[in-house]
C-alpha cells in the first residue's frame, strides 16, 4: 500500500525535459512508482489544473538559525525543500556538532551545510591579515578534511570579508586541494563585484584548475560605479565564465531575482585591512584613519550608487532608522554619508540592504545557462523588523516574474535551475529529479497563480498559489499549514 499517490498533475521532472501526466506514488520516504497506479494510498492527492516538481534545493543560505526555528515557514512555504548553508567563508564548527544540532531540533526541511574557510582560518590564524606558515596551512587543511568527513558537502569562502579577504591564491588552492580529495565543491563569495569583477571571476576558476574542484560562484552580482554605463559588463562576465567551462573548469553560479543585495556596512564600505586583528572599532575611531579611508569609503558607496540606495534593516542602538536610507539618516544627523556610514558602524554594526543591482542584469544572469536559483536568505524567527523579501519570495518570483508574466524562461528550464542542477552540483544524487527511487521532495502548485508576496515595504508576504509540499514522503504543507510532523534530514556528504 501507497503512502501518498499524486494524479491529474503535470509533472515537471526536474531535468528540463518536457512536462507530461502520470500518477506518483510515495512509500517509506520514496517514488516508488511513475505512471498509472492502481494501488490504495493512505492518502490520495488530486493534482488537476497543478504543477507537481521535485521540491527546491536553495544552494546559498544562512540557515543556521533553523535550530531554533525549526518549522523554517518563510522556506517552506516557498516550496524549498532543502538548504544548503554554511556560506561566505562562515559556519558552525566542528561540522559535526552543527548537524547534530539540526538533526536534535527535528527539523521541517532538508539541511545541508558546507564549511566555511574564514570559520577554518579564524580558528587556526585569528584575523591576522599574513600569509598562513607552513604549519598553519597544514592545520587548515587537516581542520576542512576533518569537516569533510563529517559531512559538509564543500567549503565557501567569503574572499569579500575578513578574514576571507586576506586569504591568497595559494592559501585557498592548498585547502581547497583537502575539500576536493573528499568530492566537495568550493562556492565562493567572490572578492569584487564591481571594479575588479574579471580578476575576481579568474582567481575562482583558477582554484578549480589548481585544485581539481568544482566552482559554484555565489552570488553572482555585477555592480556599475555612478557615472559610469559600461552596459555590456554583465555579457562578458556571462561570456568569461562560458569559456572557462570551455576550457575544462566545473563552474556555475547562483543569484536571487531582486536587484538588491543584504548584508553588513562594514563589509561594503569599509576597507579589509582596517578590520585586521579584529580592531575595526577601535581604528574607526582614530581621527588620521579615518581621513585615510575617506576617499575608499566614498568610492565604495558610489559602487552602491549612493547614500540613497542603502537601507538600513538592523541597528540595535537606534531601532527607529530601520527602513530608512543612509542618506536619511546623514541628513537627520547633519553629517555626509562617509561620516555617518563609519559613525553608525562604531556605533552598533548596522546591517543594510543594498539596492545596487540593475534589474536587466539580474535577469541576464538568471535566465543564462549556468544559472541556478538561491536566495542568500535564512530562517527568519518572526514576522517582525526589516529584512530582505528573498527570504520568504525568491523561487515563487521567479515562477512568477520570468516565467509566467514575462516569459523569460520555461517553466521546464526554471525547475531545472531550482532542482536538478543544484543537486548535482552540491553532491545531493538522491533528490532534484522525480523518478523511481528518488527521494519524494516534491512541490504542487498552481502555474496560473503562484506568487511571491514579499516586497521591500511589505517583506514577511507569505506565498500564495502552492498547495501541497512533501519532505520525504510526508506532508508539510497542506495548503494551509505546516505539518506538526517535522520530517527533515539532516544529508550528510558521503565521500
Amino acid at each position: 500500500m501507497l503512502d501518498i499517490r499524486i494524479t491529474g498533475a503535470r509533472i515537471y521532472d526536474g531535468t528540463g525535459n518536457p512536462w507530461y501526466y502520470g500518477d506518483i506514488g510515495i512509500a517509506e520516504g520514496r517514488i516508488v512508482s511513475i505512471g498509472i497506479i492502481g494501488q490504495d494510498a493512505g492518502k490520495t492527492i488530486d493534482g488537476d489544473g497543478l504543477v507537481i516538481c521535485p521540491g527546491f534545493i536553495d544552494v546559498h543560505t544562512h540557515s543556521e538559525g533553523i535550530v531554533g526555528s525549526p518549522t523554517a515557514d518563510n522556506v517552506v512555504r516557498q516550496g524549498v525543500t532543502t538548504v544548503v548553508s554554511g556560506n561566505c567563508g562562515g559556519s558552525g564548527f566542528p561540522i559535526k556538532d552543527a548537524l547534530e544540532k539540526v538533526e536534535a531540533a527535528s527539523p521541517a526541511i532538508n539541511y545541508a551545510t558546507l564549511v566555511g574557510h574564514g570559520t577554518i582560518r579564524r580558528r587556526v590564524m585569528g584575523m591576522a591579515s599574513r600569509k598562513p606558515t607552513r604549519e598553519e596551512l597544514t592545520q587548515m587543511c587537516q581542520l576542512a578534511e576533518q569537516a569533510m568527513r563529517e559531512g559538509a558537502v564543500g567549503m565557501s569562502t567569503g574572499l569579500f570579508y575578513v578574514p576571507g579577504a586576506y586569504a591568497e591564491l595559494d592559501e585557498l588552492v592548498e585547502v581547497s586541494k583537502a575539500i576536493a580529495a573528499y568530492g566537495g565543491v568550493y562556492a565562493s563569495h567572490k572578492r569584487s563585484a564591481g571594479g575588479k569583477i574579471f580578476e575576481s571571476i579568474q582567481e575562482a576558476a583558477a582554484i578549480g584548475k589548481q585544485a581539481n574542484i568544482s566552482i559554484e560562484i555565489s552570488h553572482l552580482k555585477v555592480l556599475h560605479k555612478v557615472g559610469r554605463t559600461a552596459e555590456d559588463r554583465v555579457d562578458k562576465v556571462i561570456a568569461a565564465i562560458a569559456q572557462y567551462r570551455e576550457d575544462g573548469i566545473d563552474i556555475t553560479y547562483d543569484l536571487h531575482p531582486y536587484p538588491a543585495t543584504f548584508t553588513g556596512l562594514a563589509a561594503v564600505v569599509i576597507p579589509p585591512w582596517v578590520s585586521i586583528d579584529g580592531k575595526l572599532k577601535e581604528r574607526l575611531q582614530d581621527d588620521e584613519i579615518r581621513e585615510k579611508i575617506r576617499a575608499d569609503v566614498a568610492s565604495n558607496i558610489a559602487w552602491i550608487g549612493g547614500g540613497d540606495k542603502i537601507t538600513i534593516a538592523k541597528f540595535t542602538p537606534d531601532n527607529s532608522v530601520a527602513g530608512k536610507s543612509l542618506e536619511d539618516v546623514a541628513r537627520q544627523r547633519n553629517q555626509d554619508v562617509v561620516t555617518t556610514a563609519m559613525d553608525m558602524i562604531v556605533e552598533g554594526s548596522p546591517s543594510c540592504i543594498f539596492h545596487a543591482l540593475r534589474p536587466e542584469d539580474v535577469s541576464k544572469i538568471i535566465c543564462s545557462e549556468n544559472a541556478m536559483i538561491a536566495s542568500d536568505g535564512g530562517i527568519v524567527p518572526s514576522q517582525e523588523g526589516v529584512v530582505h523579501p528573498r527570504n520568504y519570495g525568491t523561487f515563487p518570483r521567479v515562477l512568477r516574474e520570468y516565467v509566467r508574466e514575462n516569459g523569460l524562461m520555461t517553466l521546464e528550464e526554471a525547475v531545472r535551475k531550482m532542482t536538478s542542477l543544484p543537486a548535482r552540483k552540491f553532491g545531493i544524487l538522491d533528490r532534484g529529479i522525480i523518478a523511481v527511487g528518488m527521494k519524494a521532495d516534491m512541490v504542487l502548485f498552481d502555474p496560473k497563480t503562484v506568487a511571491d508576496e514579499a516586497t521591500f515595504s511589505n517583506p514577511h508576504a507569505f506565498t500564495t498559489g502552492i498547495n501541497w509540499i512533501i519532505v520525504n514522503g510526508h506532508i508539510a504543507w497542506d495548503g494551509s499549514s505546516i505539518s506538526e510532523h517535522r520530517t527533515g534530514q539532516v544529508i550528510r556528504h558521503l565521500s
